[in-house]
């Protein structure tokens, strides 16, 4: 499954990342909030963010493609850098 991440972190300690999210819900006002823990400053952090941003936010039909191909390219470019230390050649050319 495609997902586009959302960027979570801690403004008030210098952007430190969570380890992990204490609850994920839905406000009446229709955003997605997201609470964590910041492990620098040890306060609950609270993210809120609007579902119609979200829905704005999601990857589409031709964001799917485009990921997919870099993640082919990305996974098949450290493989290709090995064979070649190892002498392997492709025919004509092709690296895939």
């Amino acid at each position: 499954m495609r997902f586009r991440q959302i960027q979570l972190c801690c403004c008030e300690c210098g952007g430190r990342v969570p380890t992990r999210i204490r609850r994920v819900g839905l406000t009446p006002q229709h955003q997605l909030l997201i609470q964590f823990r910041c492990t620098g400053c040890k306060r609950d952090i609270y993210v809120v963010k609007d579902l119609a941003d979200c829905w704005r936010e999601c990857p589409g039909p031709k964001d799917e493609l485009e990921v997919a191909e870099m993640g082919t390219t990305r996974r098949r470019e450290p493989d290709v850098q090995f064979l070649h230390s190892l002498g392997v050649k492709f025919p004509d050319g092709d690296e895939s």
